[in-house]
């Protein structure tokens, strides 16, 4: 995705759409997560946890099947009762300002590809400034949204970073055996329950005190909700099976009428050989 930093010099007139639908998230699998929305999600989505470059990040699951996110139907319409922090930003997130002297400088951009910002729309659209120079009463509240999006990441890395310290999570392989062979769903991880009964007095307050208490239970709750993505993925199999059969049945027709086309211009030719 092209991912374009929004100023004043650039934009004064510009103006933006919210999303008109979310099959651009068809392929998430997983999309990240921040503390403040474990509440949301435990009764949901299974809640796991993906290591790199040794460090941990949350993220909601959306389905048991790589490149698939069975929280959206056919049409890009968003079926579970809670949208992620994520989504709900776009199309507008911060990003690292590559010519900005501080490297971890972020600022305020957009996704160019959703096409929800541009100079004219010709339906309603909402301005990105006001008089030309600040952020409209509506694009502050988008930048509020983002900033407590940040604000809330931090505090969750150091939550996950209280429960890596005490070495609480480990592998979680997620496989599911279909007719054409066993799927998995590789490189998530999950917290230990059993070894967060184990820690001490100590160790609890301390994960406590980081919200990583808070973690470990829902994510240990969170994943009775993995038959749930299991009837999502059944129900969508079987929505697919209709519609190819449905479909074969079209083909066959069309197959037949174009065999017969065929065999009537075999004998024209035949006829006209014989002719000869």
């Amino acid at each position: 995705m092209i991912i374009k930093p929004i100023t004043k010099e650039a934009h004064k007139d510009w103006s933006y759409v919210g999303l008109s639908n979310y099959m651009h998230t068809k392929n998430d699998a997983i999309v990240p997560i921040v503390i403040a929305e474990i509440s949301h999600l435990v009764t949901t989505n299974p809640i796991a946890f993906v290591e790199q470059n040794g460090m941990y990040s949350m993220y909601s699951l959306q389905s048991i099947m790589p490149n698939q996110n069975y929280m959206i139907d056919s049409q890009g319409t968003w079926l579970n009762n809670y949208i992620p922090a994520r989504y709900r930003s776009l199309p507008f997130v911060f990003a690292v300002d590559n010519n900005s002297k501080q490297n971890n400088e972020k600022i305020l951009c957009y996704i160019e590809d959703l096409g929800c910002v541009a100079n004219k729309f010709t339906n309603k659209s909402t301005k990105i400034f006001s008089n030309g120079d600040k952020l409209s009463e509506e694009m502050e509240k988008v930048f509020s949204f983002l900033q407590n999006i940040e604000n809330n990441e931090a505090i969750t890395k150091k939550a996950l970073l209280s429960i890596q310290e005490l070495d609480l999570f480990e592998d979680w392989k997620i496989s599911l055996k279909l007719a054409d062979g066993e799927k998995e769903m590789n490189g998530l991880k999950k917290v230990d329950f059993e070894k967060v009964k184990k820690l001490t007095s100590s160790q609890l307050e301390m994960l406590n005190k980081t919200g990583g208490l808070d973690i470990c239970y829902a994510s240990y709750f969170s994943i009775t909700n993995l038959d749930k993505l299991r009837d999502l993925m059944i129900s969508k199999v079987n929505e697919i099976k209709g519609k190819q059969k449905t479909k074969s049945i079209r083909d066959k027709t069309i197959e037949m009428q174009q065999l017969e086309k065929k065999q009537e211009m075999d004998n024209l030719v035949k006829d006209l050989l014989l002719e000869d």
